[in-house]
């Protein structure tokens, strides 16, 4: 079981994103009240930028949000069907279907 971690901070972007929006908040408001630059908001809500722990915080403090209601829920953004296939000496997690395939690849 992994977590999809782009997949995470997309959705934590996204929601960062829609609780700006509805209060009626500029990027540039929003990281001028938490104290980072407007580009900072830009990537966090992007899904580009990993807003650390404190961050976070501040910034569901200033959207009036819960922490729980920004985080994706496990099932969201955890992969459960993968498995772990070694490389080259490197361990990769790839779908069921491609690690059968490799494993064939491999033994050729």
């Amino acid at each position: 079981m992994r977590v999809k971690e782009d997949l995470l901070y997309k959705k934590i972007g996204e929601r960062i994103r829609d609780r700006r929006t509805k209060a009626k908040l500029t990027q540039g408001q929003l990281a001028d009240a938490i104290g980072v630059l407007r580009t900072s908001i830009t990537n966090i809500e992007a899904g580009r930028q990993k807003a650390p722990l404190h961050v976070l915080y501040e910034l569901c403090t200033v959207l009036g949000a819960e922490m729980t209601e920004i985080l994706p829920t496990g099932s969201e953004v955890v992969q459960d069907n993968v498995m772990s296939i070694e490389i080259g000496g490197r361990v990769k997690t790839v779908p069921p279907k491609s690690a059968d395939f490799l494993q064939q690849l491999l033994k050729e």
